[in-house]
């Protein structure tokens, strides 16, 4: 079982400028569990339709927190480090430019160290493109990441509230044994909004959204040479090419488009508060080599949905809420030969891939992720605190890889349950000290590896990752904040 320590160090900035506090509709800053009820009754948050936040305000200041964290153990997935070692901080605010537009940003910035990970050089092994790369030796991983988002919405005009979202992430990842790789991620989207104020107590949303995503890994480097060195190739579950020295000039990078959109409705009354969204958004991603060499591309089809519930009275708030996503993808593959022209005159050699057949979908990946949670947080009467929450919370997993003529599958079901809670063990006006604790356990539903054949990739990866999804497990998580 793998073992977790979490070390969290909590600062809370507590920002109130005089000048501010003149335009600002809620006035001062709230303790710790106010800001938490706020931003529970922030639903728009969790949509990509920044245009709606403004229905529910949350006072301005920063909550700003810094964690160190250590998980180690056997219980992980094969193409994963064994170990995990990192540094996070985050800082999150919500603020106004004028009486007018509204602001929420976050930033987060990680530092991270993977330990004895090997079959993979990418960032998003599973489930995704199935051209990666990556070495059967174990190596340590260093990775640096930039997160940024930003939400900017309005107040309403002629009946319509605007906002726009922007996303922005870039990340570093290095490994420091042999083959040595470097591997750069840059991923943005941005997403205009729009809200319309049917009546006080019904909205309708809308929004679109584009996304650009590319990770490249220029090349490779050894320190030393070894003769008996593999790198390999992947094309979808155990199919891969190994080859001897196989790193050599080898370079790969994962260019992605998606453009997507999507709608909400809101519906505001005493004490109820419902939120429903729908959404859907498209990606094409292609996959380039050397002299733009290409193994092949891989599309998806991503849909996703939201059911928020709020209903409170003066002792009680209940949240309900059940998400769900669901991806269709499929990979092309490709089979190019090399062209190398020259030009009789100037002398000029031109070298290029040129495609000679494509396997349409030979490659399907399915995926399902369900959640549902209710949580319920107790008042304190006359204020806008809880005293203690409890909560329950279930979860549905599911993915199917298939790789076609000749076919194997990797198909796996899981569900998850869990409860949680917290309780304010001292509370005065100027220290509060909250214990936090989660049971969860998940368990399989279904599971299935049909392979047309075994080799070293199955008996390495794959018969592995089987066993650690057929395992039942348990989590157990406390806290306790000051």
């Amino acid at each position: 079982m793998k073992r977790y320590i979490i070390l969290l160090v909590i600062t809370t900035l507590l920002t109130n400028i005089s000048i501010a506090q003149n335009v600002d509709s809620l006035g001062t800053y709230p303790q710790l569990n106010q800001r938490e009820l706020q931003i529970v009754k922030q639903q728009w948050v969790m949509t990509d339709n920044a245009a709606g936040m403004v229905f529910q305000n949350v006072n301005k200041g920063s909550f700003t927190r810094l964690e160190r964290y250590l998980s180690e153990g056997e219980h992980h997935r094969v193409q994963e480090g064994s170990s995990n070692k990192g540094l996070r901080f985050v800082s999150e605010r919500y603020d106004r430019f004028n009486d007018k537009v509204f602001v929420r940003g976050q930033f987060s910035f990680s530092l991270d160290k993977e330990y004895d990970r090997a079959w993979s050089d990418v960032i998003n092994t599973y489930n995704s493109n199935p051209y990666y790369f990556g070495s059967s030796v174990r190596g340590n991983y260093d990775k640096q990441q930039f997160d940024l988002n930003l939400k900017v919405y309005s107040v309403a005009y002629r009946g319509f509230n605007f906002g726009l979202t922007i996303d922005y992430h870039v990340a570093d990842i290095s490994r420091q044994r042999d083959p040595r790789t470097r591997t750069y991620m840059i991923d943005y989207s941005i997403i205009p909004s729009i809200v319309y104020n049917v009546s006080d107590k019904s909205k309708l949303g809308f929004n679109i959204y584009y996304r650009y995503d590319k990770e490249r890994m220029p090349s490779t480097s050894t320190v030393q040479t070894d003769p008996n060195l593999k790198y390999y190739n992947f094309v979808g579950l155990h199919n891969a090419i190994g080859r001897i020295g196989g790193y050599r000039a080898f370079s790969r990078q994962f260019i992605s488009d998606y453009v997507g959109t999507a709608l909400q409705y809101n519906y505001i009354d005493n004490g109820v508060k419902l939120l429903l969204s729908a959404g859907y958004d498209m990606q094409w991603q292609e996959t380039f080599g050397s002299k733009q060499e290409s193994p092949g591309s891989f599309n998806s089809h991503n849909f996703r949905f939201l059911t928020n519930l709020i209903l409170e009275n003066s002792n009680v708030l209940h949240n309900a809420v059940l998400s769900a996503s669901f991806k269709d993808a499929g990979a092309n593959e490709y089979r190019q030969t090399q062209v190398i022209e020259r030009d009789t005159l100037t002398g000029v050699t031109t070298e290029y891939w040129e495609t000679t057949y494509i396997y349409k979908n030979r490659y399907v990946v399915n995926t399902a992720n369900v959640d549902f949670s209710w949580k319920s947080y107790f008042l304190r009467p006359n204020t806008k605190e809880y005293k203690y929450s409890i909560g329950f919370d279930a979860a549905y997993r599911s993915f199917s890889n298939i790789y076609y003529l000749p076919k194997s599958e990797y198909k796996v079901d899981k569900l998850y349950a869990g409860v949680n809670g917290s309780v304010f063990l001292y509370n005065s006006k100027d220290h509060r000290v909250e214990l936090e604790g989660s049971l969860k356990g998940g368990f399989k539903l279904d599971s299935k590896l049909d392979l047309f054949n075994e080799n070293e990739v199955s008996e390495n990866i794959l018969r592995p990752d089987l066993d650690y999804h057929n395992r039942s497990t348990v989590d157990l998580y406390g806290s306790l904040r000051y």
